[in-house]
């Protein structure tokens, strides 16, 4: 698979976790116990598959490819503190620990997107790319909040994911919009004249 498809195929596949993951994150009585575990699971699996995707088609030992593996392992992380058998202390700070290096990881693209020429690609990536380092940072906060005061955590973690999951749209929109455009423009008489 050439890069530029492998990279678009795993920003989208990453946007697509995290607005999975945000539906599992979002307080809802339709969905049981069991249905938002595996939506959290599924969801962050292929946030991590979309960001291991784009890791390895930057450049090797850019901060770009370090940033996309950091939040691939908070990723990670996430799924292992999900499907492992663990007291629920200790399940709650591997998902503290994966936010924030999914915080992290992004952090570090999103100075690496600093330094790109101004374009409508550059400026989404930089949006995006910020709100997905908050919307981690708040999902982190709801996560250590819980421990000390048992109140609102449902709410704010939901908020975080939803801020995680506009800017993961937005990131792989930049991605979309930066793909070179064919060279061929169409010839005046493949233009159809609907007037």
């Amino acid at each position: 698979m050439p890069d530029n498809d492998k990279e678009l195929f795993g920003s989208w596949t990453q946007a697509i976790g995290t607005i999975v993951a945000a539906v599992a994150d979002t307080p809802s009585t339709r969905l049981t116990p069991e249905q938002v575990n595996h939506l959290g699971l599924y969801g962050n699996a292929l946030q991590a598959t979309g960001n291991g995707l784009m890791a390895d088609t930057n450049e090797f030992g850019s901060m770009n490819q370090a940033g996309n593996a950091i939040q691939a392992a908070g990723n990670t992380i996430i799924v292992g503190a999900l499907t492992l058998s663990l007291d629920e202390t200790v399940e709650q700070n591997l998902i503290i620990k994966g936010n924030l290096f999914q915080a992290t990881g992004g952090a570090v693209t999103f100075n690496e997107d600093l330094k790109e020429d101004v374009s409508m690609a550059a400026l989404y990536a930089v949006i995006g790319d910020f709100l997905q380092v908050v919307g981690n940072a708040t999902q982190a906060y709801a996560a250590i909040s819980d421990f000390i005061v048992d109140d609102h955590e449902e709410l704010v973690n939901s908020v975080g994911s939803w801020i995680q999951a506009i800017g993961a749209v937005l990131s792989a929109l930049s991605v979309t919009k930066a793909l070179p455009s064919s060279d061929k423009e169409p010839k005046e008489e493949e233009l159809v004249n609907y007037a």
